[in-house]
């Protein structure tokens, strides 16, 4: 590991415990054992350094997930599992809300370019994993990819920016409505094949729930 992912990994870490306000370009150097200007020769400003930090603890939990999801059998398993894994975290917890308010109100051009990262990732993910679908016969052969992971993508954002807003039965989280969204999205993409494939892991998984 390199000095520069050393830094970025420890204020990554600062960021979760302590929140995006409490990084001091003069702690941070001072922690690090380093001057202040090495550090701003790395990063150039701190709006750099707690881009790069966030974006290391967003692809560390990447890295996560595609850990336990290495020994599925099939592109549709890895999504499913995925879900499961990203609606386990809860959207906007406590952590996840107060970096977003404390970026919104005293970095809006950390968010900004966050949310640009997020989009692009999300968009380029979503793309390969149904592309992948698409080639192993798990989907309709006729869909668009590109414009499904689009559509997709974008009602999923609008979901989870007005799920407060949205009345839902009781018992429903949001998390949950997004898991059944994604799952029937799913199925309204699948083939034959796809959709066998599909049944076969929500039972499973409900065989281990009970």
């Amino acid at each position: 590991m390199t000095q520069k992912q050393k830094v970025v990994a420890h204020v990554s870490q600062m960021i979760i415990s302590l929140g995006v306000k409490s990084v001091r370009m003069d702690d941070v150097a001072t922690e690090m054992g380093m001057s202040k200007r090495t550090l701003y020769e790395m990063f150039g400003d701190k709006e750099e350094l707690l881009y790069q930090s966030i974006v290391h603890s967003v692809e560390e939990r990447q890295k996560a997930l595609s850990e336990k999801t290495k020994c599925c059998n099939n592109m549709l398993e890895v999504m499913l599992i995925s879900v499961k894994e990203i609606c386990g975290m809860k959207f906007n917890n406590d952590v996840e809300h107060r970096l977003i308010t404390n970026l919104s109100k005293f970095y809006p051009n950390v968010l900004e370019k966050l949310q640009r990262f997020h989009a692009e990732m999300g968009y380029r993910c979503l793309k390969y994993a149904l592309d992948k679908c698409h080639s192993d016969g798990l989907l309709d052969p006729n869909i668009n990819v590109e414009i499904m992971s689009r559509l997709f993508l974008s009602t999923m954002s609008m979901y989870i920016n007005t799920a407060h807003n949205i009345p839902l039965p009781e018992g429903i989280s949001r998390e949950g409505a997004f898991e059944i969204m994604t799952v029937n999205f799913l199925r309204g993409i699948s083939s034959i094949k796809g959709l066998q494939v599909i049944d076969q892991i929500l039972q499973r998984d409900n065989a281990e729930a009970n």
